[in-house]
């Protein structure tokens, strides 16, 4: 009975180049997509922590009777004045910090409609001194704005911004301290 020779099967090193080749052609294309996706949900959570921020200093003066302030910080202390909201802010009772949060990731950047330096809201919940935007968009990438609305009666909603904001949101050059 004659033998037959079994060879096993392998790869040789052009088939194993190619492959190569091939999987690093589909992460190259990937990658860039991937982190759009990082930023934009990075962008989403940032304008829902700030509106429900605000909404809670909003809750605080009305169960304090009194006035409690949201305002852009630095260092989570204090209000910064001519601070940036993406440089992170801080919720004040008075001297009191309520709560901080962390400035944004680089790649995101914010824009005030108003130059105020922070957003008071009174007893009754209102938020005197006319309404405001503050405009969260990806550097660079105007269509992915959201704008944060403040109205003077004290209600908080997020909505897309007009194409201004969003233009200056995107092509913000402010410092990322």
């Amino acid at each position: 009975m004659p033998r037959r020779c079994r060879f096993s099967r392998a790869f040789t090193l052009i088939e194993l180049c190619v492959v190569v080749a091939i999987l690093a052609v589909a992460a190259a294309v990937a990658l860039p997509a991937l982190g759009n996706i990082l930023a934009q949900a990075q962008l989403r959570d940032a304008a829902e922590t700030l509106a429900d921020d605000l909404a809670t200093a909003r809750r605080a003066a009305i169960a304090r009777g009194g006035h409690v302030a949201a305002c852009p910080s630095r260092d989570g202390r204090r209000c910064t004045p001519g601070g940036r909201w993406h440089q992170g802010w801080i919720i004040v009772d008075g001297s009191i910090v309520v709560s901080a949060h962390d400035a944004l990731p680089g790649r995101l950047a914010t824009r005030s409609s108003q130059a105020r330096p922070h957003i008071t809201f009174d007893e009754a919940g209102r938020a005197p001194g006319g309404n405001d935007t503050v405009t969260l968009c990806v550097r660079h990438r105007p269509a992915t704005a959201v704008s944060v609305v403040i109205s003077s009666a004290g209600r908080i909603h997020a909505e897309p911004p007009d194409r201004p904001s969003a233009a200056a949101c995107a092509s913000s050059r402010e410092d990322h301290r």
